[in-house]
């Protein structure tokens, strides 16, 4: 360990260097002109680097995937520049920063453009060391961070000073609000992958452009910070969303697939864990685009009659016989319309109807009353609950077409 006290780092900074947390080392630092590089350091190899100037915050480097953040910001704040691969990321470098200092010098018009990405660095990993600390808390209590001054290495040119009391304001408010969310055990650095993608499909299916869009770029390599990028959402709303399909089933998280060596490059080894993960078996499911109509109707005979007609068209059929069975299907296979016979044991169509119109996945789905009945009572009581429509039997094929017909499940 490099280190000087005539710098103004006292002997009460040197003991605590091991136990005191991320918050305690910047509120120290703030108060002295300092200029060095503090080192953040965890037993299983995890690594930041934080470097000051005149008690400033200056530049931020290291963690889990240094290369992926590095590219990503590049890409976006400033698209022409290529990705170069002689740029060494090394965890305790500061190679990138030199790398926008020799920019920034060649066309100052970039200077706002450089900055962003100084700006957006220095919050990612203050945010990941932030989060980093709240699970050690919880899961292993009896580690601890253990933090490193060096007063040799760090960049002696400086692009912007960030002032540690407002830059941490500022984190300290975006990982509250994550924690608000319930998000604490999901870092911004996972990779979601889609496992069933016709359920993705159900979920979205009044919005195709979003469908389209997510399965474009929800491939399995990129991160949620880079999702949020492309498809220009904020970052805690787009991961609410993906760990509801993650909870649903619908997709899985994953982590970055390489690692970064000491030289830049990447190595085909697994990463250490940045959150928890959930089961990441890859679909073999072959997509399918056609409607599905799910029929409830305690009778086999009329299941069999509504298959052979629906299916005839083109479209796929799910019967049920037990209503008993019709909610918990209707939550998994999510229909494009129901046929709801009137007059079952157990719960009646009225009742059935009823409970699934107060699940909001079910508000949209068409629910067709099936009934030997054909008053009027009938009909404005399948309304009252929620009805679409009312046909009678026995079952009709053109009567079933022309459903099919009004809610566009098959062509005019």
């Amino acid at each position: 360990m490099k280190i000087s006290l005539s710098s103004g780092l006292s002997k009460k900074m040197l003991k605590q260097k091991d136990f005191s947390s991320l918050v305690s080392q910047l509120s120290q630092l703030q108060s002295r002109f300092c200029r060095c590089k503090l080192d953040i350091e965890d037993s299983k190899e995890l690594k930041w680097s934080l470097y000051f100037y005149l008690g400033r915050l200056m530049w931020a480097g290291g963690g889990s995937y240094p290369v992926e953040r590095w590219q990503r910001l590049l890409n976006h704040y400033y698209p022409e520049i290529s990705q170069s691969r002689d740029v060494n990321l090394e965890l305790s470098q500061f190679e990138g920063y030199n790398f926008l200092t020799g920019l920034l010098k060649q066309d100052l018009n970039k200077r706002s453009q450089v900055m962003s990405i100084v700006r957006d660095t220095l919050m990612e990993v203050l945010f990941d060391i932030l989060q980093y600390e709240y699970q050690l808390k919880f899961e292993s209590p009896n580690r601890h961070l253990c933090f490193t001054y060096d007063e040799q290495n760090y960049p002696k040119t400086a692009l912007t000073l960030a002032r540690i009391d407002k830059t941490l304001i500022k984190v300290q408010q975006q990982w509250q609000l994550w924690q608000q969310r319930q998000l604490s055990p999901y870092s911004p650095n996972l990779v979601p992958v889609i496992e069933q993608p016709e359920e993705l499909w159900y979920s979205l299916r009044n919005s195709r452009e979003e469908y389209q869009a997510l399965t474009r770029l929800v491939d399995g390599k990129r991160t949620m910070r880079s999702l949020a990028l492309e498809l220009k959402q904020p970052l805690l709303n787009l991961t609410l969303s993906f760990v509801n399909y993650v909870n649903c089933g619908i997709m899985s998280f994953t982590e970055v697939q390489h690692k970064v060596g000491n030289n830049g490059d990447s190595r085909g080894e697994n990463p250490r864990k940045t959150g928890f993960l959930f089961n990441n078996k890859k679909s073999s499911y072959t997509f399918d685009y056609r409607p599905l109509v799910m029929c409830v109707d305690d009778s086999p005979t009329v299941c069999t009659q509504m298959k052979q007609i629906i299916t005839g068209e083109g479209c796929r059929f799910y019967g049920i016989q037990d209503p008993i069975k019709a909610i918990p299907s209707l939550l998994k296979i999510q229909p494009d319309l129901i046929f709801l016979d009137l007059i079952m044991p157990i719960v009646n169509g009225y009742e059935l109807c009823a409970q699934m119109k107060r699940i909001s996945r079910a508000k949209g789905i068409p629910i067709v009353i099936l009934t030997g009945k054909d008053g009027l009572i009938d009909r404005v009581r399948s309304k009252v609950v929620g009805a679409s429509d009312f046909i009678a039997k026995p079952v009709n094929q053109q009567r079933v077409l022309s459903i099919l017909r009004k809610y566009a499940l098959i062509k005019s």
